[in-house]
């Protein structure tokens, strides 16, 4: 039941702390927003602590006191790049179960794929602070590389589903997603570092490269002992 202050038009008392924890956090959003802009739009080049805070008309200091300086804001943009991959894993993992267009056999594995490829090239700034060296020095602390490998989750449960289906023989479902990823990794590296002239060398290297990973997962570890295949 309402008051007679309230009826009356009075507002509510106003949370000091609560609000200065809002305006930090809008704040905090709105830098991270205007680098990623800087990111893709211009570059890594781009994203120094002066350009992002002109961006957000504000000062350096409150910058490094939101973020702790470059690095920082670098590590932000780190998992905010495997964030994204891993919400496109898991929407394009959605809808191949709605459409049934996952499929049976290697078909699940080579969706993923497709998705990694796809992400890195609409994505190729964020890729390289992901996975390269674009941002000169920084580091990702170790709990940040954890939240990364995180985003690759989705993968290694295919793989254990595709070994359930029997289109792979069982193994180490984790060894075999780092392996997958290795190679997918290598050749979207030389793509983006302009290696390939034509893209369709690069298309070709990178789906060459995730069927050979398949096909050495289809045959199975080598029995102990064995041979190696004569010349």
């Amino acid at each position: 039941m309402r008051t007679k202050k309230q009826a009356a038009g009075e507002r509510a008392p106003i949370d000091f702390r609560q609000a200065q924890e809002d305006l930090r956090v809008n704040l905090r959003q709105g830098m991270l927003d205007a680098a990623t802009r800087l990111l893709t739009e211009e570059g890594p080049a781009a994203l120094t602590v002066r350009r992002v805070a002109e961006a957000v008309n504000c000062s350096t200091t409150l910058l490094y006191s939101l973020f702790g300086g470059k690095d920082g804001l670098a590590n932000e943009l780190y998992l905010e790049g495997f964030a994204r991959l891993k919400q496109e894993f898991a929407a394009a993992s959605t809808q191949a179960m709605k459409n049934r267009e996952g499929g049976e056999g290697l078909a699940p594995l080579l969706l993923h794929a497709r998705i990694y490829h796809q992400y890195a090239k609409r994505n190729p700034s964020y890729y390289m602070v992901m996975f390269g060296d674009a941002i000169a020095g920084f580091v990702p602390p170790v709990e940040s590389r954890k939240k990364a490998w995180e985003s690759l989750a989705a993968l290694i449960e295919t793989f254990e589903e595709v070994m359930r289906q029997g289109a792979l023989p069982p193994s180490n479902p984790t060894a075999a997603a780092r392996l997958l990823w290795a190679a997918m990794h290598g050749a979207v590296s030389l793509e983006l570092k302009g290696y390939y002239l034509k893209t369709e060398r690069a298309d070709e290297l990178f789906n060459a490269a995730v069927n050979a990973v398949l096909r050495s997962l289809q045959m199975g570890p080598a029995e102990p002992g064995s041979a190696p295949p004569k010349r």
